[in-house]
């Protein structure tokens, strides 16, 4: 889990979700907030594997597998994908 926790306080689910809306952002999606959808925002095959690879760097292998991706496409919804997975939120 590289830079997940470093020793520290393990990120709250609003920590993840910003995360994964400036990521999007990143990835030049016009997402306004949790409730934005991945796909309905423009998200392609190429730059949901680019959200999984970074998910996956960032909060641990298997924090984002594609399957979850494709059923839960909310923001927030990534984000509690995310958390879960990882172990970090409960």
């Amino acid at each position: 889990m590289s830079g997940a926790t470093g020793g520290t306080t393990p990120p709250s689910q609003q920590e993840i979700e910003s995360w994964v809306i400036g990521f999007c952002r990143q990835l030049g999606l016009p997402v306004e907030d949790g409730e934005s959808d991945f796909f309905s925002a423009g998200g392609t095959s190429l730059t949901a594997m680019r959200l999984i690879a970074s998910a996956e760097e960032r909060y641990g292998e298997e924090a984002l597998p594609p399957e979850d991706l494709f059923e839960h496409s909310r923001l927030s919804q990534i984000a509690a994908v995310i958390g879960k997975n990882s172990g970090l939120v409960v």
